[in-house]
This record gives structure tokens, sequence and C-alpha cells, in this order.
């Protein structure tokens, strides 16, 4: 909407004389006989325009209404627009709570579906000493021991996974001079997370060894030949069809959310 006032030069305050006068003065120098610019003849008329308006007290009341009515709009249509991107950037941050807490959720499901059948694979494992490989010819020793090393190779790449995110890693003293890591939000050093790992699968190891004495569950209370090599192919076995269970259920439930999402 265009400012009459300031194409007459005037305040919106201005006296009919004042307006009279500056009119006559701006017409006097866009007149198209005394102005050589090339649009003199339109912004003349709209200085005539204005004159004619701001003139007559009923046009000039009418006009200014309209403009206090153009400059409240203008003002909660700006307030709008502040709470429409106040809004935005609220609903951002709550999104990205809940990826968050998403992520922070699938960790933790992922770190135990690692750790825990581990250690009661190995209980197991020590109370049971299970003759499967015993049993077995040497194809189906041979297949045990393929599923086993694959499975071996899973096993240290997901605990990689686990240690890297819940622990921090202390640089020894010609790295520490180069770089420094800041532990930041992990509590765990990563020797430490290391330990853990190693002493819950050992005391696992234990109490089913003691339990198994205790309860007389086999007949073997001691760890034999079969019994060592079942603590190392069995444990990463469990956990390699544990996280296979997992995948599984993740890609039968995807589809369904992907559906439930896409309803109106």
């Amino acid at each position: 909407m265009t400012d009459l006032y300031r194409v007459l030069g005037v305040s919106p305050s201005a006296s009919a004389s004042e307006i009279r006068s500056a009119y006559r003065r701006r017409a006097r120098k866009l007149h198209p006989d005394v102005s050589s610019s090339p649009d003199a003849n339109a912004r003349f008329a709209m200085l005539s325009e204005a004159y004619r308006i701001l003139s007559d007290p009923m046009l000039r009341g009418q006009y200014d209404r309209g403009q206090t009515v153009y400059a409240r709009a203008a003002y909660y249509a700006s307030r709008d627009a502040e709470i429409v991107a106040y809004q935005r950037k609220f609903d951002r941050i709550v999104d990205e709570m809940i990826a968050r807490e998403r992520q922070e959720t699938a960790a933790r499901s992922h770190a135990v579906s690692i750790v825990v059948p581990l250690f009661l694979s190995a209980f197991y494992v020590a109370l049971a000493k299970p003759k499967f490989i015993e049993d077995m010819n040497l194809i189906g020793k041979l297949l045990l021991l393929t599923v086993s090393g694959y499975a071996l190779r899973y096993l240290i790449k997901n605990l990689g996974i686990v240690l890297g995110r819940y622990t921090y890693h202390i640089p020894d003293r010609i790295t520490s001079v180069f770089q420094v890591e800041t532990p930041r939000d992990k509590q765990i050093s990563r020797k430490a997370g290391l330990v853990f790992l190693i002493c819950g699968y050992l005391v696992s190891l234990c109490l089913g060894l003691v339990l198994s004495r205790l309860t007389h569950f086999t007949h073997d209370s001691y760890l034999g030949p079969a019994t060592l090599a079942g603590v190392l192919v069995y444990p990463p076995i469990a956990v390699l069809i544990i996280g296979c269970c997992r995948r599984v259920a993740w890609f039968m439930d995807r589809p369904f959310s992907v559906s439930t999402d896409q309803k109106p």
C-alpha cells in the first residue's frame, strides 16, 4: 500500500496548508513539462492523486483509517509468523529429543541382546556341558566350526559397537600429545568395559561349574576338552541366533510401521 504522505513529503500530522504547500513545491519539480525523468508522468499522477485524497478531509480520514487497519494487519501477520516460527522450532526440538530417545532405546536393546546371551550361554555350557560336538560326524563338526567362526566375527564386531557406544578410549601418551579425546557423556573407559566383559564371562562360567557340581546336573563336574570347546563355540552362536531373531522381528515390524504412518 502506497504511503501518500511520503509521496507528498509530509508527516501524517501535517495540516491542510502544509499539504497544499508541499504539493505545489513538488508539482513544480515533477511536472512533465519541467522534469526530464522518463517516469515524470507517472510520478506527477501519483502526486496529484495523493494531493486529491489528502486535501479532502473525508477522503483523508478514510485513508488514515485504512492505514491503521493495514498497520494492524501487518503487525498481527508479523506476530503470527513469529508464532509459527517458534512452533516449528519447538516441534523440531521435540522431534530431535524423540529421535535421540529412540536411538538410546535401540542402543540399549542392542547391547542387552549381545551381552546377556553371551553370559547366559557361557553359564549354560558350564552347567549342562552339552555333547553336541562329540556326537557329530566330521561334516557336522566342520559346519559347526564354520558357523562358529562367522558367529565369533559377528560377536567381536557387535561388542566393538557396544564398547564404542558406551565407553570412551583413553589415548596413550604419544597420541595424547597431538590429540586429546574427551569422555563427553560416556562415564566408562574402554579398559573398564573390557574388564567387565571378561570378568562377566568368567563369572558366568564359574557359576555354571559350581552349580553343576552342587546339583550334580551332569556326571562331568569338570572342564573337559568337549566343555572347553563348547565354551568357545556355543556362546558366539547363541549371540548370532538372538541377533538373527531381532533382525527378522525388525523386518516383520517395519512394513506394519510404514503402513501405519501412511494412514490419514
